[in-house]
């Protein structure tokens, strides 16, 4: 039986012991407290541990953001280049191509996966596009082999940032790209506090991003251009360490509780695609349309309520193209972006983690099949 959580039944908690202490302890001891052999171990045993084979390379950085902003870098991506994102997303895709100084064109996303449309990504090629953005969401893997079919050459940077442990047709997540990244945040499924990695089987573009994040320099004293400091620390990269070792029990766990709290509730879920496997990073559905007033109200109001029964839920995303950063350029206004803003207005997220006891489980699936009944047996996103 696991642990029993306390009244409310928190969104997300992360998978700790008094492994993880000991691992701490063990980097202030040694006195190396930064990108040092832990962090080099860290980056082998991630490859090990999702499969990647020997052609595949892990550089870890000190969080997600920054390992896009450096997967950009290696592409070279700059001022005058556009860079395809998905608008249902953390603001962090985008904002990492607007701190290259390039344009993030903003795409509408499917209605079923809440990933990227390979048809809409088609729409918005243009001679500028210098890379896309795919953003496997809530660790749903995303049609990369589709986008690769309609954007040929162009560079595919893989957001894998809440993915990791998912796969596609026996494939890790973080691998399907030109270049890869993971998060290691506290809401992920392994988690150094903040964290992040490279992941590319590109020699050209592992040797760049290892090192832009150090300063630009490509051995002690030699700077060959200029970088910023991204680098890991020790005692970010030896709690990763024993989170890798416990990722095979982690998705175990997350994979049982979310079966049980899909199959428990008749709820437009998010689809997994066929051959996927999925982490269960966020457990998100979206609402039917009201008979009455907004989507974006009637999700407010479900949210609240569940709260108030005792179950942390949330809103889901974001919807870029109606941040100000982003509707500031007019590639992103002129265009509707249906789906996208269905799945924003409406989109709820309930808890998932293994910290989740059995009578937690169930007490989600009661109190969102008595405060929810109004959306029970929808199955998609009504426009």
């Amino acid at each position: 039986m696991r642990e029993t959580m306390t009244e409310m039944i928190r969104l997300a908690r992360p998978h700790f012991d008094e492994q993880e202490e000991a691992a701490a302890a063990r980097v202030l001891r040694s006195g190396m407290l930064v990108q040092g052999p832990e962090v080099a171990a860290f980056e082998r045993e991630t490859l090990a541990v999702i499969g990647a084979g020997s052609e595949a390379h892990a550089v870890a950085v000190s969080n997600g953001t920054s390992a896009l902003e450096l997967a950009l870098a290696a592409l070279d991506v700059g001022p005058g280049d556009e860079v395809i994102v998905p608008s249902v997303t953390w603001p962090s895709p985008g904002n990492a191509v607007l701190l290259r100084g390039a344009v993030p064109v903003v795409c509408d996303v499917l209605p079923t996966t809440f990933n990227l449309d390979p048809k809409a990504v088609a729409r918005l090629l243009t001679p500028k596009t210098r890379a896309i953005i795919a953003v496997d969401q809530f660790g749903v893997p995303a049609d990369i082999a589709g986008i690769r079919r309609v954007a040929g050459d162009v560079p595919i940077v893989e957001d894998a940032a809440c993915a990791i442990g998912s796969t596609i047709d026996g494939a890790s997540c973080g691998l399907q790209g030109d270049l890869g990244t993971f998060s290691f945040h506290p809401r992920k499924v392994v988690t150094t506090g903040e964290g992040g990695m490279v992941l590319s089987s590109r020699p050209e573009l592992v040797a760049r991003v290892r090192t832009l994040r150090n300063h630009g320099q490509v051995e002690v004293g030699v700077f060959r251009e200029a970088g910023p400091n991204e680098r890991m620390s020790e005692m970010q990269a030896a709690i990763g360490r024993v989170q890798m070792s416990k990722l095979a029990e982690i998705l175990r766990v997350r994979r049982a509780v979310g079966d049980e709290i899909r199959a428990g509730l008749a709820l437009a879920w998010q689809k997994i695609p066929e051959g996927a496997t999925v982490n269960y990073q966020t457990l998100g559905f979206v609402l039917p349309k009201p008979a009455s007033g907004t989507r974006r109200a009637a999700r407010d109001a479900l949210v609240k309520v569940l709260r108030e029964d005792g179950v942390e839920a949330n809103i889901l995303s974001y919807a870029l193209h109606r941040l100000p950063p982003f509707a500031a350029h007019a590639v992103n206004t002129a265009r509707e972006l249906p789906y996208a803003d269905a799945i924003v207005e409406s989109g709820v997220a309930l808890p998932i983690h293994t910290r989740m006891s059995s009578s937690d489980v169930a007490k989600v699936i009661d109190v969102v099949r008595r405060r929810a009944e109004f959306a029970l047996g929808s199955t998609d996103v009504t426009l």
